[in-house]
């Protein structure tokens, strides 16, 4: 599976120590794990490890291994993953032992090690602010891990996502609010593509920035779905544009195609641009469509 990442389209990859591996064999994953990201090859996505969650015993010797002395130890780390994120304290505890460990310009300034916080239960939920609000410079963004809410809540899941609404709402506005990433549930059924569509239009709908996989096949499926359309990429183009113009003229509010734009829908446009431009996609000239 460790060879296999190195072909993958992923944004971003994260290498399991957690749920995935069997207790007897933590030890060994986790040797496994940092020489792989210490070698000459590398994924091309960003590369984070999932440690075990804070309280286990498993968690400071994870964390030794992927941060100590990077140059040695695991060079080609982007992020920590950190499940079952429950407090601030959580957040903090991984960056002390960043700045215990790791080489001093992963600890601060432009290429910081970042920490993903996964939200996984009611406790998690009432502290979510608190838990935005930590770590900083390093907490780059918060998950949805819906099955292990689903489990603590005593949730039963259905097709229509009603039931995790609040949530997933309440994680999204809570990333917005701090500037944190907010990426959302996993499609468990990963052979039934339709399902995955669905979700993906769902969560982009409500806002979210991505979505996790579980398997490979899921990746193009979830990356056309969070990417915005090249009709999407023009629009927001124009909007930009007629607003500079708008602003030159002195004007507030106007029309474009029939519709009002105004600073929401400027907004909207700068995010939807934002998110062309991570993707490595064309942005068009539309100077001429005004």
């Amino acid at each position: 599976m460790l060879e296999k990442s190195l072909g993958s389209n992923a944004d971003s990859l994260a290498y399991d120590l957690e749920d995935s591996v069997a207790y007897a064999q933590k030890p060994r994953a986790r040797s496994q794990v940092a020489a792989f990201l210490n070698g000459d090859r590398v994924a091309k996505g960003e590369r984070a490890v999932r440690i075990n969650a804070v309280g286990t015993g498993f968690e400071q010797d994870d964390l030794e291994a992927v941060t100590k002395n990077l140059k040695l130890a695991c060079r080609h780390i982007s992020a920590i993953m950190l499940p079952k994120t429950e407090s601030a304290d959580h957040v903090d505890w991984v960056v002390s032992m960043i700045k215990k460990h790791a080489e001093p310009h992963r600890q601060k300034g432009a290429d910081p090690m970042r920490i993903v916080a996964l939200i996984e239960n009611s406790t998690a939920m009432m502290n979510l602010k608190e838990i935005a609000q930590s770590g900083k410079g390093h907490l780059d963004a918060l998950v949805f891990a819906a099955e292990d809410y689903c489990a603590d809540l005593g949730i039963t899941r259905s097709t229509s996502r009603r039931e995790l609404l609040y949530p997933r709402s309440a994680i999204l506005t809570t990333a917005r609010a701090f500037g944190l990433q907010a990426l959302d549930l996993v499609c468990v059924n990963y052979k039934e593509p339709v399902v995955l569509r669905e979700e993906c239009h769902d969560g982009h709908t409500l806002g979210y920035d991505g979505k996790q996989a579980i398997h490979p096949s899921q990746v193009d499926i979830i990356q056309r779905a969070f990417s915005p359309s090249e009709k999407a990429v023009h629009r927001a183009a124009r909007v930009i544009y007629a607003y500079s113009i708008s602003e030159k003229e002195g004007k507030g509010a106007f029309a474009l195609d029939g519709a009002m734009i105004d600073a929401p829908v400027l907004k909207q446009a700068e995010r939807v641009i934002a998110k062309a431009r991570a993707g490595g996609l064309m942005i068009p000239d539309v100077s001429d469509t005004i």
